[in-house]
This record gives structure tokens, sequence and C-alpha cells, in this order.
């Protein structure tokens, strides 16, 4: 819709998702928000997101949009980014073929290894060396350069990441290499720069991943921005760990957009959350090809650095995220011994769900859902996309005939093993971390989150779920209210004892200097201490409050007993490593409130569908309005938006609130 005559010299503020099946757009003028869901375009996914912007972009002078990118994630997933020369201290080459030696299942016996970022012809080594104190032992030569440029050039590679050892501690051997590798027309990527922390496998890795991606994040964003009507505003891209960064820096910092898609949800959930009260929420977005659940605890999403995508350790910052492929497009299937399985492969976009008429074939986890009555063939997106419930059921039948059972007990079938992989999911992010998921309200979006959302709470005894304004496109809606963000981390480690209450402040105050952003730009600065006892190999990242060593002595006691139960006796502390969030000011955006209004002549609509016990029941059919002017509604029904739907099932009673949100509370038995 264009803007009026009135809004025509205003700002807009977009955000923008792009998932497997539906890119997602949210836009705010200062007064209202609007929606617009299409379908994916891929494999070039900047086309949807220029013509979903391009539809409400008429009128304004200018547009700041915020873009959620999976192409970091799926470059790196495929290993499709450029190849890279990677340079390390002399002896350790084989850094990144070698890696750890964890085996994330202890009695396989038959363990493949992920594939290195590059392969080992790649990788280069210079004579120079650093000890643990800063210390110059082995200078680095110039010949050592010009010979290590040669070879990177006789393999025409463009793209260079740097680890050397104890960079992290003293950057000088580091920065004269990248100095002459630019001036050689090399990319460049410094472990320095992109993650000055001790561990070094790690570093190399998230180094090598960064200097991998930033061509192909390069090229997308620039098609973005070439394509975009800005108008002079802006385009930044949400990072892992929440917040934005501008164009440039996402480029420059590539590795940080692993999660870019998934952050934006986290974000969204817990604008919502928030709105409407909850403090310790589970959030659990459904997409098309996959489902993301985290927590967000007292109000904030947690975030670790301590995350592998793909069996790759990236040692950046992220949202604390645990994704599972189990989507609406999600793809049933019998395997080797005849069981059901649902995903991980995905019907995506293209041809998408049977229902979709493109062309799909399989049987999809939407199309279980219509086959069940769980969908309303006219209302799909609110109407604007039309799906075929007999070509779903053409889908489902073969599988139904191979597993000799009828097509609702396939279709439940489908349902209950996809809602098992996302129970399990959430069990990962709660109970293995000593979370009861009982004490959460679990906040379901994402467009197929809601018809599964009810028999997710019931598996794990959740006793409310939160089903938000916008729940279809809430990770836009958190792209649009997320902040700048700008982190900084040094490893202090090697330290030791040395640091006292005034080393501490003088290190806080020199990582908030490093990030670059003015007092006046920052809403909030939070500070943090990854601590350990002497001798221990992992740390536990504790919120600094007030920077002295005995604050952070109580706080780190008071977390290992929370985590781990009673803390060793008589064991010195050690700070690892300090770290800075700068956080900057956010759009301030209300959720419109919904007027209550009865459906047409006060008669709820109706339709049949098969529950959980396979029974076809009668079931209302409501909007968000009707449901403010009924006041309360008990399952079974179905809750109708224009970019998701809603399954309430017997046993659940769901209310509203004057914002928008729909509370789902479990009933007295």
């Amino acid at each position: 819709m264009p803007a009026s005559a009135g809004e025509q010299t205003s700002r807009l503020l977009v955000g923008v998702d792009v998932g497997g099946t539906f890119t997602d757009l949210v836009a705010f003028d200062g007064k209202r928000l609007r929606v617009v869901k299409i379908p994916s375009s891929p494999p070039e996914f900047h086309k949807a997101v220029i013509d979903a912007v391009g539809r409400v972009a008429d009128g304004f002078a200018s547009l700041d949009v915020v873009h959620g990118s999976t192409v970091a994630t799926n470059a790196l997933l495929q290993r499709a980014g450029e190849p890279i020369a990677f340079i390390t201290t002399h002896g350790f080459a084989d850094m990144l073929l070698i890696g750890r030696q964890n085996r994330p299942r202890l009695y396989t016996l038959h363990v493949t290894r992920p594939a290195p970022i590059t392969p080992g012809e790649n990788c280069f080594a210079v004579r120079e060396r650093i000890d643990a104190r800063g210390r110059v032992v082995e200078p680095l030569r110039d010949d050592e350069i010009d010979r290590a440029i040669a070879e990177i050039r006789a393999k025409n590679l463009r793209h260079v990441a740097v680890c050397l050892l104890f960079s992290f501690i003293n950057p000088a051997h580091e920065r004269r290499l990248g100095e002459k590798l630019a001036a050689a027309g090399l990319t460049v990527s410094l472990s320095s720069d992109i993650l000055p922390e001790f561990r070094e496998y790690e570093r190399a890795s998230t180094t090598a991943i960064n200097a991998s991606l930033r061509p192909t994040v390069e090229t997308y964003l620039d098609a973005l921005a070439a394509g975009l009507p800005l108008r002079g505003g802006s385009l930044r891209i949400t990072q892992s760990a929440g917040g934005t960064l501008s164009a440039p820096d996402a480029t420059k910092n590539a590795a940080k957009l692993v999660l870019s898609g998934p952050a934006g949800g986290v974000m969204g959930a817990a604008f919502v959350a928030k709105a409407a009260n909850f403090a310790d929420v589970i959030t659990y977005d459904m997409g098309g090809t996959s489902t993301d659940v985290a927590l967000v605890l007292d109000g904030t999403p947690q975030w670790t650095t301590q995350s592998t995508i793909d069996g790759l350790p990236i040692a950046l910052p992220v949202y604390d995220i645990h994704t599972v492929g189990a989507g609406g497009g999600s793809i049933a299937h019998l395997d080797a011994g005849g069981a059901l399985r649902v995903g991980p492969k995905s019907a995506g976009a293209i041809p998408g769900p049977a229902c979709y008429g493109r062309g799909g074939t399989q049987p999809a986890v939407t199309d279980a859902n219509l086959c069940l009555g769980r969908l309303i063939p006219d209302a799909f997106l609110g109407g604007a996309m039309k799906i075929d419930a007999e070509l779903s059921r053409q889908a489902i039948e073969p599988l139904a005939r191979a597993m000799n059972k009828s097509l609702n007990e396939t279709s439940l079938g489908i349902l209950k093993v996809a809602e098992a992989n996302m129970t399990n999911a959430i069990r990962a992010v709660t109970a293995q971390r000593g979370h009861d998921p009982r004490r959460f309200t679990l906040v379901s979006f994402g467009g197929a989150g809601g018809l599964h959302a009810c028999a997710l709470a019931d598996g794990l005894e959740i006793p409310r779920v939160l089903i938000p304004p916008y729940a279809g496109v809430l990770s836009a809606l958190g792209m649009v209210v997320a902040p700048p963000v700008v982190d900084a981390a040094h490893t202090v480690v090697h330290l030791g004892t040395q640091m006292n209450d005034a080393e501490i402040e003088a290190e806080f105050a020199r990582l908030t200097a490093a990030c670059g952003v003015a007092d006046a730009d920052v809403a909030t600065s939070e500070y943090f201490a990854d601590v350990r006892f002497r001798g221990q190999s992992f740390e536990l990242k504790i919120p600094v409050i007030g920077m002295t060593l005995a604050d952070i002595s109580r706080r780190f006691y008071s977390a290992y007993r929370r985590v781990y139960g009673r803390p060793p006796a008589s064991r010195a502390i050690e700070i690892v490593t300090l770290r800075v969030r700068r956080i900057g000011r956010a759009a301030t955006v209300q959720l419109p409130r919904v007027d209550a209004q009865p459906p047409p002549h006060s008669v709820v609509r109706e339709t049949r569908l098969i529950d959980a016990a396979g029974e076809s029941v009668r079931a209302a059919v409501m909007s968000r309005a009707h449901l403010a002017w009924a006041g309360r509604q008990t399952g079974p029904m179905l809750l109708i938006d224009a970019e998701a739907t809603t399954f309430i099932p017997r046993g659940w009673m769901a209310r509203s609130e004057p914002n928008g949100s729909v509370i789902l509370e479990r009933m007295e038995k």
C-alpha cells in the first residue's frame, strides 16, 4: 500500500527475513506496521527481498532496511565459499585438518570428520614465533612473507586467512603479514581482528570461515544493495548474537552472519514476550525448512561463544540456538529399516509441499496438516495463496500404502515424528542444561509453529503458549526492533594473577574504546568475564556488574553452583577472557491493539478436523478480532492469521490480550 501524501517525506524502517520457503517483510513507518509474505526465490534469494521491499517503498523519501540473510549459512553448510589460503606459524600448517580429538558420539566406531574449510594443499606456514607473553622469539622476515605470497599466487588463490601463534597477545606479525598480502591484491582476514582470543584451533577455524564467506557475502550484499530503493537510507544485516551490522562491516565480518536469520526470530520473541510480561520463555520458530529453539532468561536471549556449524567451531558470539531439520516443507519417508522419518530434506520454496501446486509430489508436513483439516485451503496466507488438499492426499497415499496405514493415520504419524524431533530440540536447550521447561512459556512463531505448539507443550508439560501478533513474520519484526550491536573481547589469562581491580577496569575501558561507538549512540553497555578454576579446560561466562575481582569471584561461584553443584575446595580462579557489548538504540515500536469484532452474523465459522486421537471433531475457525470479541475460547479451534494458522486442541483454552497476543493455557483435567 503506498504511503499517504502526508508521509511522502518520511523514512520507512523495513525488516526482511529470508527463509527456505518464504520471504517475510515487516515495515514500520513510525505509526503502524505493514506485512508482506511472498515465496522465496532460490538460488537468487535477493530477488525476493527486492520484490518484497518494492511493495512497501512507494511514497517514502528513504528506506532503512534490516535484513536477516541465510547466504552465509548456506555457503558454509554446502562448503560453497570461495577457496582460501590459510597461513600460520611454521609447524602448525595442519591445524585445520587435525582439529580437536573430541568425539561427538563417543561409541561410534567409524567417525566421519567434517570437511575442512580449505584443503591441506592450501595451507601455508611462515617462520616466525611470538611466545605466550607476547615477546618476539623469532622475527618475521620479509623474504618469508614474499615466499608465502608467491606460493598463494601460484595456486590462483585470492582470499587469505592468517592465524599466527599468540597473535591475540601481540598482533605485530599478523599485521605486517596482512599489510603485504593486501598490497599484493589479496583479501585478508586476520585472527587478531576476527577473534583475538586463545584456543588456537577455534581461532583458526573462525578466521578461515570468515575468509571463505567474505566473497559470497560481498557479492550477495552488493546485488541486494543495487536493487533496493534505499534513496539515501541504509542497509544493515542482523548478526548471529543479535543486533545489526552495516553492510560493509557485515562483509568484513562474514562469520558473524552464520545465524543471521534465526537471530531475528529470537529478538522478535524476546520483544513480544516482554510486551506480554513474560521474562523466561522458550522461543520456538518453525519455518518451512527447519525449526530453531532458544532460551530467553529474565528477558535476555542467551548467547554463547562455543558453537559449531556443521562440525566446524565458530568462537564468535552467537545466540544459543538449537536447530533441527523439521519444518512445514520437511519430507516424510521410510528409512532402510521401514521406520517413518521426517526431514531433514525439505521441499523448500520450489517446488514446495505438494499442496502448493508447483510440481511437488513428495509428502511434507504441510500436506499432513492439510489432510487432517488443520489448514483451511481458502485461508492460507490470508487467502493470498491457494493450496490443494487433493494434491496433498495424492502425495501421502503412496506412503500410507507402504506403511499399511490409512491416510489419516499416516498424516498423524508424520506430525508425531516431526513433533518428536522438535520436542528433543527444546529439551536440548532446557532440561539438558538444567532448566525445567515447566517454568517457561513457549513463544511460538514461524509460518508452521502454531500448528504444533500445543502438542510440544503437552509433551514437555509447558503450562502456556504465547502466540504473538505477526507470528508468521516474527523474525522480520525482530529485525525492525533490533539495535546496532558491537562486541569486543580479549583473552587475558596470560596475565595470570597479575590482574588487580584497577587492571580489570582498565582492560574493560580499552575494550569499550575498541568498539568504536560514541557514548551518545549507546543505550546499554554489557560486560562479561569468562572464568574458570585454575587447571580447568573450560569457562563460565559471567556478567560483570562491579569491575572488581571480588565481585567477579562471587558471581562465578554462584554460577558454578547453579550449573555444576559444589565447587572444588581451595582452588584459585582464573579470569580468562573479558568481553564488552555496546548496544545501540532501537526503534520504538508499539504492537497495535486488536479491535474486538464479532464474526459475520455473530456466528463463528466451523470446520471438521482430525485430532491427536484420530477422531473427527468440530472446530471453531476464528481470527484474533473474533477471539477478542469472544473473550475466551476452548479447543478444538483454529486461529487464522494472515501469515499463519494456530491449532488449539481439546484441553486447551485461548484468550486474547489487548496488544493482539493470544495466550494458550492448558486446562485442568
